[in-house]
């Protein structure tokens, strides 16, 4: 089948005018993932950048048959989440990340949920130009199916006519990454960053690419230390954005180190001389092909580098190529 690219948010601060302009979404802190089942073809779930990873999640796959195996195709966009107490867990789900076929033990420790949060095909039918409201009608309807299931499958749930402010106070009781504001007129643009959705995040959380790492000194020094980071300008040129020497634990500097030096490489994948002066400030930095990218929480973003910055892991589900300097 024909894979699709999602919408994606703009960033930016809640609407003041929510009643009947907007309506509201907690934002999980997971993998976005789509994902089709029924029709003809087995379920598929694939993620923002179209790497398919149905069998990394085979208990969701295998719960979308059970439930829509015997109807016309759907196509669900939503998140997957790894929930600690009820509350999202990246770090969490990081153990399953990389994982192309978990065992049944791996999938025990590490129990994972799909949250659709929207419905661009139902029943064959394409629904990506209809409004909001009523592709949500049609979500709603379809999580009928799944209600006492005890299924990995439940439908995100949103919220009209409640105020932007009143939404991010619960989102920050319910340790969530923050919300998403949608226009209820808003149609479904794949692939497309629309101001019709807006997310707003409750901490200054980006992706950077990994260009380097510096080993770590005492009983770190055969592990990574830091990584040396950097994103695309608006020319395409990688530039130096900063680097990370905190937020791992020993295992993640070990499990780095060994990934990191498959991919050395003799110079540096930055664009100017001055952003590698500024990089081996942190120490002698083995330079790396720019193919891996991981996600940091910082205070700001100042012209010499993220402020603060704390490694929160690695994002398999992005391209690297698509990591810019401008979302920082």
């Amino acid at each position: 089948m024909r894979l699709i690219a999602p919408m994606l948010a703009t960033p930016g601060a809640p609407p003041e005018d929510m009643d009947g302009v907007w309506a509201a979404e907690m934002k999980y802190d997971g993998f976005r993932v789509l994902a089709a089942a029924g029709g003809s073809e087995p379920p598929v779930l694939w993620t923002r950048n179209l790497n398919v990873v149905t069998s990394s999640y085979p208990e969701v796959a295998a719960a979308l048959a059970e439930v829509f195996g015997g109807r016309g195709r759907i196509v669900f966009d939503g998140e997957i989440v790894a929930l600690a107490q009820g509350r999202p867990s990246f770090a969490r789900l990081q153990k399953r990340a990389n994982t192309l076929h978990p065992t049944t033990a791996q999938r025990r420790q590490v129990p994972v949920t799909y949250l659709p949060f929207d419905v661009l095909s139902a029943d064959g039918a394409d629904l990506m130009a209809a409004p909001y409201l009523e592709r949500r009608a049609v979500l709603s309807d379809l999580g009928q199916e799944l209600r006492g299931a005890g299924l990995p499958v439940q439908i995100l749930p949103h919220w009209l006519g409640v105020e932007g402010l009143v939404i991010l106070d619960a989102a920050r009781n319910s340790g969530m990454e923050g919300a998403v504001f949608k226009r209820v007129s808003s149609l479904y643009l794949p692939g497309q960053r629309s101001r019709s959705w807006r997310k707003v995040l409750l901490r200054t959380r980006s992706s950077a690419v990994v260009v380097g790492w510096v080993p770590g000194g005492g009983v770190q020094r055969n592990m990574v230390g830091a990584l040396v980071l950097g994103a695309y300008d608006e020319t395409g040129v990688l530039r130096y954005v900063g680097a990370v020497g905190t937020g791992f634990t020993m295992a993640v500097r070990r499990q780095l180190k060994d990934k990191l030096a498959l991919l050395e490489r003799r110079t540096s994948p930055l664009g100017t001389e001055p952003e590698v002066a500024a990089a081996a400030e942190h120490g002698i930095v083995r330079w790396v092909e720019p193919v891996i990218v991981v996600d940091v929480a910082y205070r700001e973003y100042l012209p010499g580098g993220l402020r603060h910055p704390s490694f929160k892991g690695q994002r398999g589900d992005l391209d690297p190529g698509s990591i810019t300097r401008d979302a920082l």
